[in-house]
């Protein structure tokens, strides 16, 4: 073992402050991200609409100006989408509030039938175990009368904080004009600032980080594309409500791990059991298995062609990331596991293993 070491110990030194350095900038990291993230979102549009940027430049338009004009394309496309969708999430959700007072009076009947059924169960049980049957219950009724106030009040908060939000938007497409502006003055200074020996794998991280980030984003819009047009489809074939609603919803929660769209038919087949619509429940049933199947697979084709990535990295990485910074990992973990794979294609961890390499030549040459 001593041997091992001895004969390994610069590989391990350069293991150790390798990870030394990575644990610290994650610290730091989620020290900071809080103030940077415009920022850093804002680098990240900017590389997105670098191809419209370009189409613009073909045009003999001036740089600032190409970047004018594919932000606003980009921003108008993004609000004229987001301007239909809302508009027909409201007339939904009009209709919804429309229908709440009788979707109350059915959860109510169905609360009162589940009672009905449970004392029916527990007559022949011990007075102690019904009791704390009921506690249990009171219990649960109490959690979960806490969750719908939390979830009230986190509404409450989120619509309380618009205008925040409203500026950190616009500060985000502020930082990624500037940016996309001068990418091309940036991206030589980076490079001008690295020793010459060190381009070539420069060049081959920085492209393959490219064409990994816009094919990730172009792989997930993808895939939630396809998810909420099967959902819509198979929504309409239902004679469901709320179709448009349910399938913007779909598409937007795909991309989550575990949870998806399980979160939305769940809940719903279940309602829809307890209501006694034994035809939606199956048919939503049905609907969420070919969703899934669907996904799944098509999801490590459209990942390994876009970004050559396989979906179990790209899982765990949303996983970590969401763990470590909570929403914003969803997009920073991705982001690193691409820029961890980007740096492995560019060897830019020779240096760990450097002296074994030279001992072998060494070795090979005196012999």
């Amino acid at each position: 073992m001593r041997e091992f070491y001895k004969k390994h110990w610069n590989a391990i030194t350069n293991i150790a402050l390798l990870l030394a350095t990575l644990i610290i900038a994650t610290v730091a990291f989620k020290l900071i991200i809080p103030y940077f993230l415009p920022f850093l979102l804002g680098l990240i549009l900017a590389v997105v609409i670098e191809p419209l940027v370009n189409l613009f430049l073909r045009l003999k338009m001036p740089r600032p100006a190409a970047t004018g004009m594919a932000l606003l394309v980009a921003m108008g496309s993004l609000t004229a989408i987001t301007w239909f969708a809302v508009s027909k999430i409201i007339v939904e959700l009009a209709k919804f509030i429309a229908n709440a007072p009788s979707y109350t009076k059915m959860l109510k009947s169905l609360t009162f039938v589940l009672i009905q059924w449970i004392q029916s169960l527990t007559q022949d049980l011990p007075p102690e175990f019904v009791s704390h049957l009921n506690k249990n219950t009171e219990k649960l009724t109490e959690i979960f009368s806490d969750r719908l106030s939390m979830l009230a009040r986190e509404i409450l908060r989120m619509i309380t904080t618009l205008p925040n939000q409203l500026l950190i938007v616009i500060i985000i497409l502020i930082a990624t004009f500037f940016i996309s502006k001068d990418l091309l003055k940036l991206k030589s200074r980076v490079v001008s600032s690295i020793p010459l020996e060190y381009h070539s794998k420069l060049k081959i991280m920085t492209d393959d980080l490219y064409r990994a980030t816009i094919g990730f984003i172009r792989a997930q819009m993808i895939l939630s594309a396809i998810t909420g047009m099967v959902i819509l489809v198979g929504l309409v074939f239902l004679h469901s409500e709320y179709v448009v609603t349910v399938a913007l919803l779909g598409g937007l929660v795909s991309p989550i791990p575990v949870l998806g769209v399980g979160a939305l038919f769940v809940p719903w087949i279940i309602f829809s059991l307890l209501g006694g619509n034994n035809y939606l429940a199956l048919g939503l049933v049905i609907l969420f298995a070919v969703v899934v199947i669907v996904k799944h697979s098509l999801e490590p084709k459209v990942l390994g062609e876009n970004i050559g990535i396989d979906p179990l990295s790209v899982l765990m990485a949303l996983y970590v990331g969401y763990e470590l910074l909570g929403v914003y990992g969803f997009i920073l973990g991705p982001f690193v596991l691409i820029t961890y794979n980007a740096l492995l294609k560019a060897k830019a961890f020779a240096w760990i293993f450097a002296d074994e390499a030279n001992k072998q030549q060494d070795t090979s040459g005196d012999n």
